[in-house]
């Protein structure tokens, strides 16, 4: 066991922050598959349903789940809990990974963790901010939560530059330096950072959280889950992604699930930062979808709407009378 912290017998956390679509479970990912530690990974979604749960990778990891709402604002008994889960386990973690919500302020998150109860078997060695290259002006611009991500991060993940232009580049660089010139500034792609250099900082300060303002979020900010019980239409379904999703880059800010295509053996795992998206081949298709939009003014019973005229019809009403 080689990660900082083991040395006075507590578990060392690092805690992941980043807004929507940074990237933050690519890293954990990258995390486990680079280290050799046993480790414990809690996730907490902003919504009540899990997905960046099942894209954490299953190796002999102890993966939790939060859902009950931001842990910034609810669910801080529910964090306690799941350390308390994993530190009663019969193999001990050599770290534990905790990610936050896109949206969550980590200070309420870090006043927990450095609780005197907590504080007997954890010990929070380090903060990440996960930040999105593309979208970092923007995000810090319209979303006070990503300015309180960065200026209590002791390491600042400048992740997916191979997106951005080398003027952009440098720009947000200097951006992130003027919000915390103390932090470690790092340019990735795919949220590749040294993982054993990471895990081995020890660095974090519990006195930075002293006079901490009140929790702060993006007005009207809303997450909901799109649900269908059948395979959706696959044209449908692009004419729903392309008005719905990625012409609305200012208010749609995040779009994550599986999709059951209609034609297509396996599940699609659809993901969506604003204008940008993925669509990758997951497991075996079984006719439903599940979708996680999350975003600022929408009209749910719209999209709702929208995604069920992308179902394909039902076989029962295809037989003739």
């Amino acid at each position: 066991m080689t990660a900082s912290g083991a040395n006075d017998g507590r578990i060392p956390v690092v805690v992941v922050g980043g807004f929507l679509g940074a990237g933050k479970t690519t890293l954990v990912n990258h995390l486990i598959r680079s280290l050799p530690h046993r480790l414990g990974i809690i996730v907490n979604e902003f919504g009540q349903a899990g997905v960046d749960g099942s894209l954490i990778e299953r190796l002999d990891e102890d993966v939790q789940e939060l859902t009950a709402g931001c842990l910034c604002c609810t669910g801080r008994d529910d964090l306690v809990r799941a350390l308390v889960g994993i530190g009663m386990r019969e193999h001990k973690p050599d770290a534990v990974i905790v990610e936050l919500s896109g949206v969550a302020d980590p200070t309420p998150v870090l006043t927990t963790l450095l609780d005197r109860a907590v504080r007997a078997a954890f010990k929070v060695t380090t903060l990440v901010a996960v930040v999105d290259a593309r979208h970092v002006l923007q995000t810090l611009r319209e979303h006070p939560e990503a300015a309180r991500q960065l200026a209590y991060a002791n390491v600042v993940v400048l992740n997916k530059t191979d997106l951005a232009d080398p003027a952009r580049l440098d720009h947000a660089g200097e951006v992130l330096r003027g919000i915390n010139p103390l932090a470690r500034l790092v340019r990735v792609e795919q949220a590749q950072v040294d993982a054993a250099a990471l895990l081995s900082r020890d660095d974090f300060d519990p006195r930075v959280l002293e006079g901490a303002d009140p929790v702060q979020h993006t007005p009207g900010l809303k997450t909901f889950t799109l649900r269908a019980d059948r395979p959706l239409d696959p044209y449908a379904w692009q004419r729903f992604m392309t008005s719905m999703i990625l012409s609305r880059p200012s208010e749609v800010l995040r779009v994550k699930g599986f999709l059951s295509l209609h034609g297509y053996p396996q599940r699609i795992l659809f993901q969506a930062v604003r204008d940008l998206f993925t669509a990758d081949a997951w497991d075996e298709a079984d006719g439903s979808s599940e979708l996680v939009v999350i975003g600022r003014g929408l009209d749910r019973a719209e999209y709702e709407e929208g995604f069920q005229a992308c179902l394909t019809p039902d076989p029962a009403d295809l037989i003739p009378e």
